[in-house]
């Protein structure tokens, strides 16, 4: 798209980051970060195990990875409103019935339900709306709508567990539902329409995992599954980590600061990478994105003190929020521009249904071993292996 171009309809444009940003907050603030308040909440009420729970919340991750290759293709028969406005909308009604669930069967109903809104409202469906607006500055415009993602860890989840020390879960779940649905949907009827860029459909006969027949393909989506695998097991179970009496300092830390610290030092790292990173090599940033985390995860593991947990939470943080955008912004320097949103949606099937495990993994680990010090230390070899291979064989734009 021409420079132009891109000028003429930037108020459009930008009002489509707004309301992708804010769909965002509403799809991670429920359907990522909230997952371990729901496991605790659901644990206490039932006496469930962390084991049982999470491997619930792999299979809701696992559905979502086999139905993102139609996302792409919803975006490009129906538009981006109807899909996200599907989306929230189901996210809305599967999540408020968590509280009044009595058996396991309905739980695994419920995520099953879910992950079709999570699908409709995260990285593949956000990276492609956006891509119809921008194309210069894209990796600018995609940090921003992301950032909604960080925001929700430092806004959403810790207002929920506010909520339920003060109301109850049964109560402030429905209630912050409701409200967040209205505000994210009623931005998308606004502003979201389609872009000049139109998303490219799938060719006659072409198989819609057809990306996955590339090698340089896997230079990108191999990374990214093993980083964010440990990046979500460890998100999902931070609360339960630090609640657990076995992992606890000298002196009590807040789950809620917690939350905060991490999801407010994402924002500070996506919102300053988005600044530079049009200008910076994706793989070599990433590369780095995924060492910080090692040194955070190591710090955790050894930390003594309230604040030594907050200084680890707080570095890694700064990477959280970039190892969702950095693989799209690899995708459109090595692939051609009419891939994209194909390409995109194939890497986040792939990296979703890695990470899809990385919670009941590390609950596995957790209830084998007895304390959080093997899930941790399985963290740190994922993210080691992701460093090592993100610098293998590139792709060449055609």
């Amino acid at each position: 798209m021409s420079a132009v171009l891109e000028s003429a309809v930037t108020e459009r444009a930008w009002g489509v980051v707004l309301a992708c940003f804010l769909t965002a907050v509403f799809a991670w603030g429920f359907g990522f970060y909230a997952h371990g308040i729901y496991l605790v909440e659901l644990r206490k009420v039932h006496g469930w195990s962390t084991s049982l729970i999470s491997a619930l919340v792999t299979g809701h991750y696992v559905v979502g990875a086999l139905l993102l290759p139609w996302i792409g293709e919803a975006i490009g028969r129906f538009g981006s409103r109807a899909v996200f406005l599907a989306g929230l909308a189901i996210l809305a009604i599967s999540f408020g019935l968590l509280p009044v669930v009595q058996n396991p069967w309905q739980l695994a109903a419920i995520l099953a339900v879910a992950a079709i809104g999570w699908n409709a409202t995260s990285v593949a469906p956000i990276a492609a709306t956006v891509g119809q607006w921008f194309e210069r500055k894209r990796g600018l415009a995609l940090n921003l709508a992301l950032s909604g993602a960080t925001v929700a860890g430092l806004a959403v989840a810790p207002l929920m567990l506010w909520g339920i020390e003060e109301a109850g879960f049964g109560i402030t779940l429905p209630v912050m539902l409701g409200c967040g649905v209205a505000i994210a949907g009623g931005a998308v009827l606004a502003f979201v329409r389609r872009g000049p860029v139109p998303v490219a459909s799938r060719a006659r006969g072409q198989s819609r995992w057809a990306p996955l027949r590339s090698p340089g393909f896997w230079t990108v989506a191999g990374p990214f599954a093993l980083v964010l695998a440990a990046q979500v097991g460890l998100l999902t179970h931070l609360v339960p980590l630090i609640a657990d009496p076995d992992f606890r300092p000298a002196g009590d830390v807040a789950p809620s600061l917690a939350l905060v610290i991490t999801s407010a030092t994402a924002l500070v790292g996506r919102v300053g990478m988005g600044l530079v990173i049009d200008r910076l090599d994706p793989r070599r940033v990433s590369a780095g994105s995924f060492l910080l985390q090692v040194g955070a995860i190591a710090g955790l593991m050894v930390a003594a003190t309230p604040l030594e947990v907050y200084l680890a939470c707080g570095i890694y943080g700064l990477s959280v929020g970039n190892n969702i955008t950095l693989a799209p912004l690899i995708i459109q320097r090595e692939f051609e521009a009419g891939a994209f949103a194909a390409t995109v949606a194939a890497s986040t099937a792939v990296a979703q249904l890695a990470y899809a495990f990385g919670p009941g993994l590390l609950g596995i680990l957790r209830d084998a071993s007895g304390g959080y010090g093997l899930p941790l230390a399985c963290c740190v070899a994922f993210n080691v292996a992701a460093t090592a291979l993100v610098f293998g064989r590139r792709s060449s734009p055609s």
